[in-house]
């Protein structure tokens, strides 16, 4: 690789906190429901646009049903306008998303802002981690691939505080900002030189390397160990994803996906603000800001650590302090919850009678979801999706990636969506002792599946699934 005496770290630093505004868009579009909610669903919203709560399941979880389809585009995206390109294209679906909602004047708009934003966020959230991950320095992956979940943490804190100050509207109209700012920021970054490579753009591929790593720097050994692993770049054939080389990784991707979103993060997320309420809180939105800094304080420090503690590890201990966080936060309402009220009001959030001993111990649950969210901000936040764009050969990345995409938001449909539905026949402590369990079978699935890609070059990680192993120097 590049001497990393002289290579230059500037720039590519810059590249991946530009290209993090598009998680800034990702992060604003998912914290944008806890807000908004609380507004839509009070008596002083029009009556319709006035939300129940089942329509308030329907707005939170349309997102994710919009990502998605927009996995499938994402990943055919990469491969035919670039990592850069599809990055850039996203700003439209998010502005026109966001216009539907702040100008809406039935359900309908509501619902199809929803959607068109989900469609942008569920490209956008494989094509930033692919454009860090293959311009990054092995070196610095860890820390700059953990950027794309700390602008995502960012860009819902941003949504929980613009929500204090403003409607549902405006909140909404906001959020268009930041596609904009993306778009002048992004065109003067590169394409990724591993995209140019696979495209026989080696003139581009090269130049955009001597941008990232240093116009002194020999890139020589870089270059030569990138077209060594496209010597066959054709797409992958059926047979070959069911070899362990590709069925391997992607295991392990859709796991990982998986387990991110069944431990309940989206459902504790968009209701953050009733569950705060439920604690006997009375201002949720403003209180919900707390969740929101320990997330993006949580997701910097994992920043810091990453390249040093390393991926398996943090994904171990902090599936460890979900389990204790969610069977915390499950006996808290297991204890006071009124034992004899009635079913469909004992269930409701926001509407559990708290006696003065349950004001008294509230503590417990606001304790419990802050260092849940801490848990999962050091790890199970950002490494799903670092590890997923680094995990799968160049040829397969774009394919995989999207696959792994569409996994993760069907499944943060599924938890989103039925999040009332699990509360109504599990309770409400039934459910996060449900999410807590999920998340001791990440730590077996961690444990038993899954090695450590700190410090390794792409070509190295792909001869850890044993891709052309004599080709590179594995790094234990």
């Amino acid at each position: 690789m590049a001497n990393n005496k002289k290579e230059r770290i500037g720039r590519p630093i810059l590249a991946c906190l530009i290209a993090a505004l598009g998680s800034v868009c990702f992060g604003y579009c998912l914290g944008y429901s806890s807000a908004a909610l609380v507004d839509l669903k009070s008596a002083k919203a029009n009556s319709a646009i006035r939300l129940s709560d089942s329509q308030g399941s329907w707005f939170s979880s349309l997102v994710t049903l919009g990502a998605i389809f927009g996995g499938p585009v994402g990943g055919w995206s990469i491969d035919q306008f670039g990592r850069k390109g599809t990055i850039l294209l996203c700003a439209v679906p998010f502005e026109l998303g966001w216009l539907l909602i702040g100008l809406a004047k039935n359900r309908a708009m509501l619902y199809a802002g929803r959607i068109i934003t989900g469609l942008a966020l569920g490209v956008i959230s494989l094509a930033v981690p692919v454009y860090i991950a293959e311009i990054s320095p092995p070196r610095l992956r860890g820390m700059l691939g953990s950027v794309n979940q700390l602008a995502v943490t960012m860009g819902i804190l941003l949504a929980t505080v613009f929500g204090v100050f403003c409607n549902w509207k405006w909140l909404a109209l906001a959020g268009g900002l930041f596609p904009a700012l993306l778009v002048i920021f992004m065109v003067k970054m590169p394409e990724t030189p591993r995209w140019c490579f696979g495209k026989n753009q080696r003139t581009e591929a090269v130049r955009y390397i001597h941008w990232l790593r240093g116009s002194d720097v020999d890139i020589e050994e870089e270059c030569k160990a990138i077209e060594s692993s496209l010597e066959s770049y054709e797409k992958p054939s059926i047979r070959e994803w069911l070899s362990p080389n590709l069925a391997k990784p992607l295991i392990i991707s859709i796991g990982l996906m998986f387990f991110q979103q069944f431990c309940g993060i989206n459902a504790v997320l968009f209701n953050a603000a009733s569950i705060f309420a439920v604690a006997g809180f009375k201002d949720g939105k403003l209180v919900s800001i707390s969740v929101g800094l320990v997330q993006f304080v949580g997701t910097a420090l994992a920043c810091l650590i990453m390249d040093r503690a390393g991926r398996r590890i943090l994904l171990l201990v902090m599936a460890v302090g979900m389990v204790v966080t969610l069977t915390g936060l499950g006996l808290y309402f297991e204890i006071y919850i009124p034992p004899h009220g009635d079913k469909a009001s004992s269930v409701a959030l926001g509407s559990i009678s708290h006696s003065v001993a349950a004001s008294k111990i509230s503590w417990l649950s606001i304790l419990c979801i802050i260092v849940f969210f801490l848990c999962f901000s050091l790890a199970w936040g950002p490494v799903p999706w670092l590890v997923t764009s680094e995990i799968f050969p160049l040829r397969a990345r774009g394919p995989a990636c999207s696959v792994a995409a569409i996994a993760n938001w069907l499944f943060a449909f599924i938890v989103t969506y039925f999040f009332e539905n699990m509360q109504e026949s599990l309770t409400i402590q039934g459910t996060y002792w449900f999410f807590g369990g999920c998340s001791f079978l990440a730590f077996l699935f961690v444990y038993l599946l899954m090695p450590e890609t700190k410090g390794k070059s792409l070509e190295e990680i792909e001869a850890l699934f044993g891709i052309d192993k004599s080709s590179y120097d594995v790094i234990d």
